[in-house]
């Protein structure tokens, strides 16, 4: 597998498959580049991919400094020119949109042709001007606080395993997670191949990686960067969600007041996995999206 060792000397592992238009995969948090397993074989033989492991994820080193949103935007800013790429296109899913915004809030749209986004909102955090963040504990789109950002932390820290079994359903579509429902016992749940999978995956996480990199995600507001991004923009989301609802969406369509061109597209019978749960599908949109 070849690697990148940053400025800061730590090892970043990634995937480089294909020929053509580069495209630059970026996973979410406790996640790495196999969560998109099911694109780059696809996305390969039309164009350049790269798949990367950030920093603490995947096989990339777990590094006890360097664990926040600034750096992460760093490492792919570095990663490119190591690379030598021109115009890319950065598809970030969850964390991963937020590294791209925080890439748009250091180095602008410098090097880019296009941006797609994965089920993400610019802010977290609710506020009294902003109704739109993360589903809260109340079960709330838009309703997630400093109280419900404690008890989260609580759990991340005490049991990393159970938290573990807890974050997986969460993927997956609202009606999934469910007092008494066990998806990983369900028979007839539709994506049962790929829950052991993922579990394994996330139980490899160390928890400090995950604890201080949600510090830094929890704190961000890029609703400022979505006003400076001056690309071609793809937004794409699940209907069942555990995590945001359609009126962020809504929002950011409104917000990419820059962007050329602006789709945002809803997966129905989808979660915050979308492109997991519906491959064929959210392949195709990328695609025709790239051009």
């Amino acid at each position: 597998m070849p690697f990148f060792i940053t400025e800061d000397h730590v090892k970043l592992c990634y995937e480089d498959r294909g020929k053509g238009k580069p495209v630059l995969l970026i996973h979410g948090l406790t996640a790495g580049r196999g969560h998109f397993r099911k694109q780059i074989p696809e996305l390969s033989r039309r164009y350049r991919v790269i798949a990367c492991d950030l920093r603490g994820h995947g096989d990339s080193d777990r590094p006890k400094d360097g664990l926040t949103l600034p750096r992460l935007a760093k490492d792919i800013s570095d990663l490119i020119a190591y690379l030598d790429l021109q115009d890319v296109t950065l598809v970030g899913w969850s964390l991963g949109a937020h590294v791209i915004f925080e890439y748009v809030k250091q180095f602008q749209c410098r090097n880019l042709h296009k941006i797609a986004m994965i089920d993400m909102a610019p802010k977290i955090m609710k506020a009294d001007d902003w109704p739109c963040g993360l589903r809260g504990v109340s079960g709330k789109f838009g309703d997630f606080s400093h109280e419900d950002n404690l008890l989260v932390m609580s759990v991340m820290s005490a049991n990393w395993e159970q938290y573990s079994a807890m974050l997986v359903p969460r993927l997956f579509n609202r009606s999934h997670v469910l007092p008494g429902v066990n998806i990983f016992m369900a028979p007839d749940f539709p994506w049962k191949d790929d829950l052991g999978w993922l579990y394994e995956e996330a139980k490899r996480n160390a928890p400090h990686v995950i604890l201080f990199l949600w510090i830094s995600l929890v704190m961000q507001d890029y609703r400022p960067q979505l006003a400076e991004i001056d690309v071609p923009c793809l937004v794409a989301w699940g209907r069942e969600s555990n995590y945001y609802g359609e009126d962020n969406y809504t929002y950011m369509k409104t917000a990419l007041v820059r962007s050329p061109e602006v789709s945002v597209v809803p997966f129905d019978g989808c979660g915050h996995a979308l492109h997991i749960q519906d491959p064929e599908r959210f392949n195709r949109t990328l695609i025709e999206f790239i051009g």
